[in-house]
């Protein structure tokens, strides 16, 4: 299984921005637990989780100074890819 993703450089500090499901921002503790599996493929990364409602409007969960950044850039800008690996723990929120 393959997710979208993207690691984000800024001044001198690098995280990573997963796209899920609009669902998973639903509650921060599914924010946080959606986020944790994700860190087998970011090590030692800040994550923030993304994803758009109906609107099309980006919805962000994660660090707030990368969310600040993340919603001055757009998120057309983010420079997504595809990855392939996937966390060994697959996940139910996706």
């Amino acid at each position: 299984m393959s997710f979208d993703g993207a690691v984000i450089e800024r001044q001198g500090a690098t995280f990573a921005v997963v796209a899920v499901k609009l669902h998973v921002l639903g509650f921060s503790g599914t924010c946080e637990e959606a986020a944790a599996k994700y860190e087998p493929c970011f090590p030692d990364m800040p994550i923030v989780l993304m994803s758009q409602d109906a609107d099309g409007v980006p919805k962000y969960c994660g660090d707030s100074d990368c969310v600040a950044y993340l919603s001055e850039l757009g998120a057309a800008s983010i420079p997504w890819q595809t990855y392939t690996s996937v966390p060994q723990k697959e996940l139910a929120l996706r």
